[in-house]
């Protein structure tokens, strides 16, 4: 395994914990910004040059094997949600109790990540133009809306 690839969780973590303190900051003040924090954070991670390889070793071993695949699932439904727990005083204990806190259906949390992770993937892994070189501040421009329609209802 590459150094990369096994640095890809420690990746995974920062960038879950820039998720949960931008999760938390908006559960716990303005939700009219939640889609733009979080987007914010999730991008700030990739553009780090230090991290990005690690996150793009730990993106691509969803695809090598059932192991990776089972990584980011686990991150992505439980590891975050953890991170975001520990950021507040009375925290959600799942998923479910997020997206209860949030007022929506569960299924709009999956939603959402995928709009970040579609997004990370077209300027990140295929480096698909415009996006590619599109700013951050334009990125969450165009896509936050989006993602707050989910988040917030």
């Amino acid at each position: 395994m590459s150094t990369a690839a096994a640095e890809g969780p420690n990746a995974l973590s920062d960038i879950g914990d820039a998720l949960a303190e931008a999760g938390a900051a908006s559960l716990t003040g303005e939700r009219a910004r939640l889609a733009e924090g979080l987007l914010r954070a999730a991008l700030s991670k990739w553009e780090d040059p230090q991290a990005r390889p690690q996150l793009l070793a730990a993106f691509g071993a969803v695809f090598a094997d059932g192991q990776g695949a089972d990584q980011m699932r686990d991150f992505m439904s439980r590891q975050i949600f953890q991170q975001l727990a520990a950021s507040l005083e009375e925290p959600p204990k799942d998923f479910d109790e997020v997206a209860e806190a949030l007022g929506v259906p569960p299924m709009n949390i999956n939603a959402a990540q995928a709009q970040v992770w579609g997004v990370a993937v077209l300027r990140y892994v295929v480096k698909l133009e415009p996006i590619a070189s599109a700013s951050v501040d334009e990125v969450v421009a165009l896509v936050s809306p989006t993602i707050q329609r989910y988040l917030v209802g």
